[in-house]
């Protein structure tokens, strides 16, 4: 499947198993930035595992912190996050204390861990895009 690129995410599924999403701005996210994500989400007929990589150091507008309060659930199943230090810790406690709070979510500093942690406890069929919805 497809990577999107936003300018400052990405996003592709990886081996049919889990959706990898790497924030690499170090600007904000903005409500603008909503529509390309859910539109690459939306074309799945399940929520997603996603392991998800802080490559930038980056904040998140009040829009976009309420769409994913208001979205995610519907959009992903799980989060696991690669934390670079104990400022990427801090910022997943706050994610999964608020707007990822219906989820689950869990930290690690080892991404073969994250994968592991994934498959085994979300990952079900192959992720394919829905037919009807990828064209």
């Amino acid at each position: 499947m497809d990577m999107l690129d936003t300018g400052k995410v990405t996003l592709c599924i990886v081996d049919g198993r889990y959706l990898h999403v790497v924030i690499y701005t170090n600007g904000e996210l903005e409500e603008q930035d909503i529509k390309p994500v859910t539109d690459y989400l939306d074309r799945f007929n399940e929520p997603l595992p996603a392991l998800m990589e802080r490559k930038g150091r980056y904040s998140i507008s009040i829009p976009v912190q309420i769409a994913m309060l208001q979205q995610t659930k519907s959009r992903l199943k799980a989060v696991a996050f690669i934390e670079r230090d104990h400022k990427d810790v801090i910022m997943t406690r706050i994610a999964a204390s608020t707007y990822f709070k219906d989820i689950a979510v869990k930290s690690f500093f080892d991404m073969d861990q994250a994968i592991d942690w994934l498959s085994q406890h979300f990952y079900q069929t192959p992720l394919l895009p829905d037919a009807q919805n990828s064209a």
